[in-house]
């Protein structure tokens, strides 16, 4: 943990595989105990990070549990050292969206693990990843309220300069209106980031909060960029022009850290739940 607070190493967060993506207990990565030590096989990708990582943090199955639902596949997150026997990672797509980022390929291949090398504890890795999860979803949403803020500042600045027809474009109801749309959703999306981050302060924050806001906030920049492209018009498409990469990148953010039908599923669960369906 110190030498990542520090920037002297880089990991990455290996949980997604090619069968496992929303449906996580797809998962067929596995580790499996060989005396004290874990051997593990299988597979990740869409694993992101600017940089080659020093090492990641990997998610396997690790054994099964009996619950009230059934078999249920028990994980475990490992640590686990770029250059190990048996790992091997290498770059994979280049995606559209946030082209300063890199896209990695996750194999193991027995690669063997010590006992110290679980994160936290044996089975316990699905928690982790719904925790780290539910952080990182605020962050998303934190960081679409940020870029959505650039966008409308664009727009707004556009539409009070640009004239057509004799008068600034701002002044057409069709566009006044998508400024007016853009400013209510940016000051609801950021007042959802400021409650559940509140809410987290003190503990508080459910599955439910963060899953609002990642929704939320995702989808609203999306709209947003699409209004700025519309109110710039062809110029907003230009690649010398911020806009069209803000566009792009907003398109991941309803995708990654879990996707906006995901979301949905987990606000409509902790409604539906505590009512007995």
């Amino acid at each position: 943990l110190k030498p990542c607070a520090r920037a002297e190493k880089r990991e990455l967060f290996a949980l997604t595989e090619p069968e496992a993506g929303s449906d996580i207990m797809s998962m067929k990565s596995n580790a499996r105990r060989d005396g004290e030590d874990w051997i593990l096989n299988g597979s990740k990708h869409f694993i992101s990070g600017p940089v080659m990582p020093d090492f990641a943090i990997v998610f396997a199955v690790t054994g099964m549990n009996e619950t009230e639902r059934g078999p249920r596949k028990r994980i475990t997150a490992f640590l686990v050292d770029v250059g190990t026997d048996g790992f091997d990672i290498s770059e994979g797509a280049r995606c559209v969206s946030y082209r300063g980022y890199l896209t990695f390929q996750l194999g193991f291949s027995d690669a063997r693990l010590g006992p110290g090398q679980i994160l936290g504890e044996e089975g316990r890795g699905l928690e982790l990843s719904g925790k780290w999860l539910s952080m990182n979803r605020v962050w998303v949403g934190a960081s679409c309220c940020g870029k959505a803020e650039r966008l409308f500042n664009l727009a707004a600045e556009w539409s009070a300069t640009r004239k057509q027809f004799g008068q600034p474009i701002g002044k057409f109801q069709a566009t006044g209106f998508k400024l007016a749309d853009m400013a209510v959703e940016l000051k609801a999306a950021d007042l959802l980031v400021m409650d559940a981050v509140a809410k987290g302060d003190r503990g508080k924050m459910s599955d439910s909060d963060a899953a609002m806001v990642k929704l939320f906030c995702s989808e609203m920049l999306n709209r947003t960029a699409d209004h700025t492209v519309q109110i710039y018009g062809g110029m907003g498409l230009m690649e010398e022009m911020p806009i069209q990469r803000l566009w792009r990148d907003s398109r991941l953010e309803r995708i990654w850290d879990g996707t906006s039908e995901i979301q949905r599923h987990i606000i409509s669960r902790a409604i539906l739940r505590p009512l007995g369906a």
